[in-house]
């Protein structure tokens, strides 16, 4: 009997141990893409890099910093059976930070939002044509406002697109100081995703 798979979303503050547990829910077995959303020219971000994929199985395959990471989830469905995700907060500020000179911080947010769609458009897709898929994704936001505009949008895409991910996810896991905490363990019906979905869109647009 084929193993079931699911949507499995894992959220937690920075160095918490999300991607390490990503790797580990994973299932060895799976002919598997690793999309990482890292910046590693940084030194510190290419040795932590170097590092995950050391201790992931010799054949997975990895692809860094790829254009377009909605495109790549969605057409990796059709090639792939197990996507991983690492992260969605590190691809959201890639974004941000390279966005066109010159938008207003309301423009900013919308150009993020509209990318934010199509990520969830490509999760949910991937996720219905049964695909094992496992997103990582970081909260901020437990400081003050930042004082930067371009900073609060980004912080404010990040916020919705995590609540709309975790609506959809069938397996939800909160990471603190390396430990686990499950908050949500069983695979939701493709109507319900489609449903969730629609939704948490209705929720993002009317906050």
């Amino acid at each position: 009997m084929q193993a079931e798979k699911f949507l499995t979303f894992l959220i937690g503050p920075a160095h918490s141990g999300k991607s390490s547990e990503a790797g580990a829910l994973a299932r060895p077995d799976l002919d598997t893409l690793v999309i990482g959303t890292a910046n590693t020219q940084h030194p510190l971000m290419q040795n932590r890099v170097q590092a995950l994929k050391a201790a992931r199985p010799a054949n997975w395959q990895h692809v860094d910093r790829p254009a377009d990471v909605p495109s790549l989830v969605f057409a990796a469905t059709s090639v792939h059976d197990q996507i991983i995700v690492d992260s969605l907060n590190l691809w959201l500020a890639a974004l941000t930070v390279n966005h066109p000179a010159g938008l207003s911080a309301i423009e900013l947010l919308e150009v993020l939002t509209a990318e934010c769609d199509r990520m969830i458009d490509a999760l949910g897709r991937a996720r219905a044509a049964g695909a094992n898929v496992i997103v990582v994704g970081a909260e901020v936001g437990a400081s003050p406002s930042p004082p930067v505009e371009t900073e609060r949008a980004f912080r404010e895409a990040n916020g919705r697109l995590n609540r709309v991910v975790a609506g959809m996810a069938d397996r939800m896991i909160l990471m603190t100081a390396g430990i686990p905490t499950v908050l949500r363990d069983g695979r939701v019906s493709g109507a319900e995703t489609v449903n969730t979905i629609q939704q948490n869109q209705n929720r993002r647009l009317n906050p």
